[in-house]
């Protein structure tokens, strides 16, 4: 699939992680990329190490473009699609967490218009990112959508922009909830004499192992869970513990939870 001219409007560290996946997946060159940055100093930072054009204008930047990545912050987003004008932008791929496609579509009436939510491993090129087009939207805009967003990660599309919320509250805000269980198997391991370096690096490589594992397998977790539990062993003893503890039950509460504030962000 390939990718028309593209200007990216925001290059905070989203912004910058789309750049080079794009760059390092050989999607486009460097003079098809335009990036817009307001801050002097982080514009001249990009320009540097990436080796593209970029200005501090959404109207210079954005012409001649195929599509924009709108990677600002929410609170910018009106303003950076208002000064779009009357550019007839085929697409526009908004990151911006909490922008409905409605919201988008009245800023940008003449845009094809793509939501997605990604999530903070994109930076390391390891995102779960999902979207969603508006009605007047063509395949082929969900499809440069989809390339891009699979050069940091894996894409996964859905239909019901409803759904958007369900998956900020899984994977938008998923990696604190991994972050918060290697901490928690760290201290774990420090509880029980282990060096808190030697802990952490432990806990660090067993969820990338695992996750590796789950990922590569051609059965269910439930099942890979089953072939570590050897009857009357040690992980038995300790999977009995989490689930007396309720760890099923909080993980599931707390993506719910999340899902219901996303809900709420979006009005």
């Amino acid at each position: 699939m390939s990718l028309p001219k593209i200007t990216i409007i925001g290059l905070g560290n989203m912004g910058e992680a789309l750049l080079s996946g794009i760059l390092s997946a050989g999607l486009l060159e460097k003079e098809q990329i335009t990036g817009v940055e307001t801050f002097a100093p982080r514009a001249k930072q990009i320009a540097e190490s990436h080796g593209i054009r970029v200005t501090g204008e959404v109207k210079e930047g954005v012409k001649g473009s195929g599509a924009v990545i709108l990677a600002v912050k929410p609170p910018d987003a009106a303003a950076a699609l208002d000064a779009l004008g009357g550019e007839e932008t085929p697409a526009v791929i908004s990151i911006c967490a909490g922008l409905t496609l409605d919201w988008l579509q009245k800023h940008a009436p003449k845009s094809q218009i793509v939501r997605v939510m990604p999530n903070t491993p994109a930076l390391v090129g390891e995102g779960a990112s999902a979207f969603c087009i508006a009605d007047k939207a063509s395949e082929e805009a969900a499809s440069w959508a989809e390339t891009i967003l699979s050069a940091v990660g894996k894409a996964y599309r859905v239909k019901d922009e409803a759904l958007m919320d369900a998956v900020t509250g899984l994977s938008g805000s998923g990696p604190a909830y991994v972050f918060l269980f290697i901490e928690a198997l760290a201290d774990a391991g420090v509880a029980a004499g282990l060096p808190r370096e030697i802990a952490a690096s432990l806990a660090m490589q067993t969820v990338k192992g695992a996750a590796t594992m789950a990922l590569e397998a051609d059965v269910p977790t439930s099942v890979l869970k089953d072939r570590v539990c050897s009857p009357g062993g040690t992980t038995i003893q300790g999977v009995r513990t989490l689930e007396a503890m309720g760890l099923r039950s909080a993980v599931i509460e707390a993506v719910l939870a999340a899902t219901q504030r996303s809900k709420e962000l979006g009005g």
